[in-house]
């Protein structure tokens, strides 16, 4: 099938509409400031994260509980995913099945066929659903495909990829390198920006000259809070705070109990990409050398020696409920994923990452910033290749990452850092707070 018959076709499948309460409002009816009235929303993720699925996930419970009508749009991917979890979804294509990659990347924006079959796919779906409003999370066409049938656009993003962020990903102050990836990440957005750019004339639609004005809304709801990542003010922007999913299946078999040796857990979760048994073998070994015992959260994709399984002190679990597992874990070594970090510090653990790519790295930047953990693979001037950060972090010797597993412990040397870092987690309530943005119009 080619590009073009691929863009134009999906799977649509009506969504079921959620009763209001007996006790919520019907029809049109004022709520404080907000004009209630049944919405059709659709949600579409970008679909290099699952975490993007899972946000949608949580705002699609939300919105339904309010009683609008809401879509799903993912792609094949993930398709059976959501369906596995029993929502109501569509089948759209996605720039980042052109390379299957987890961050954005040149294959993304090459074709101008892959493109405009993307953005022709979205409007079908858009003039075949009528919704009333368009979220996209992380999602680069939507923008476009949005604007060129009028219908109000509203983007859930992080704050380190707004346009206006003045630090360079993954670095902090005066760290050696920092030149040479800006300079990269700057010609990177650039380059699409202008790819995109090229479709948004098309349509008629004034360009962009930096691909992360794409991630601007009619409203745009920033995932994080502005401590972790600080931002200048600018009109239409929320910092909603951390959005939190706990729908994940359960599926794979539970880890058998440890015994009762008395050692404290540390929780490793690396995401869905694929780490390598080296990457992960190292980050247990050290860890249970440490004193740990040791729970390895795989999210679907097992990539732990066999020998490893074995051992009196590690367990594995494919899809982990990391809420419950961290409130009695110690501590943290994950990727860097914002679902995943800000789980661990509504739970005050500290947090060790290892990134893949420049956002999660900055990630580690912004933990170490708010004094809640360290980043365990050094900072490094990344030019497209994921592998880099693991091979930093594989290079370093085994007595270095002890060292950072036991500072980030140490006591009293995050106590304070993770008690503020809860308050600001917790005081927000993103799912709600999206909804009524959405409500007000």
């Amino acid at each position: 099938m080619s590009i073009r018959l691929q863009g134009l076709l999906y799977l649509f499948i009506v969504p079921s509409q959620a009763k209001v309460p007996e006790n919520g409002p019907r029809d049109s009816e004022r709520i404080g400031s907000r004009l209630y009235r049944p919405m059709k929303i659709l949600l579409i993720p970008g679909n290099n994260s699952l975490s993007h699925v899972a946000k949608c996930a949580a705002l699609e419970a939300e919105l339904s509980r309010r009683g609008h009508t809401v879509l799903l749009a993912v792609t094949c991917k993930h398709a059976e995913f959501v369906r596995r979890i029993g929502l109501a979804h569509t089948v759209l294509p996605d720039i980042q099945e052109s390379d299957g990659g987890a961050l954005p990347a040149l294959a993304w924006f090459r074709s101008a066929e892959l493109l405009s079959a993307c953005l022709q796919s979205e409007m079908a779906l858009i003039k075949a659903f009528k919704p009333h409003r368009v979220v996209g999370v992380f999602r680069f066409t939507l923008k476009i495909s949005a604007a060129a049938l009028g219908v109000p656009y509203y983007a859930v993003s992080c704050g380190c990829m707004m346009p206006d962020a003045k630090e360079i990903l993954g670095y902090g102050p005066g760290e050696e390198g920092k030149e040479q990836q800006a300079l990269y990440l700057s010609n990177f957005f650039r380059f699409a920006g202008k790819r995109m750019a090229v479709m948004m004339r098309r349509w008629k639609i004034p360009p962009v000259r930096d691909l992360r004005e794409l991630l601007i809304g009619d409203r745009t709801c920033l995932w994080d809070f502005p401590q972790f990542m600080p931002l200048p003010n600018a009109d239409n922007r929320h910092h909603v705070g951390p959005m939190f999913w706990n729908g994940w299946p359960g599926r794979g078999r539970k880890p058998e109990p440890f015994p009762d040796n008395g050692r404290p857990l540390a929780v490793i979760s690396l995401g869905t990409r694929q780490n390598g048994d080296n990457v992960t073998e190292k980050t247990a070994r050290c860890l249970i050398d440490c004193g740990f015992n040791v729970i390895f959260a795989c999210a679907g994709t097992p990539c732990i020696p066999d020998r490893l399984l074995g051992a009196s002190h590690m367990r594995c679990w494919q899809f982990a409920p990391l809420g419950q597992l961290l409130k009695r874990a110690a501590l943290l070594i994950c990727h860097g994923g914002q679902m995943t970090l800000f789980e661990a510090l509504r739970q005050q653990v500290p947090v060790l990452v290892i990134p893949s790519h420049p956002e999660q790295a900055h990630n580690g930047v912004c933990v170490e910033r708010i004094r809640c953990g360290l980043r365990l693979s050094p900072p490094i001037a990344f030019k497209g290749d994921q592998q880099a950060y693991l091979d930093a972090f594989r290079r370093q010797p085994d007595r270095v990452v002890k060292e950072k597993i036991m500072q980030a412990v140490s006591e009293g040397a995050a106590t304070q850092g993770l008690k503020r870092a809860q308050m600001l987690v917790t005081r927000h309530n993103a799912t709600e707070t999206i909804a009524d943005l959405l409500e007000e119009g």
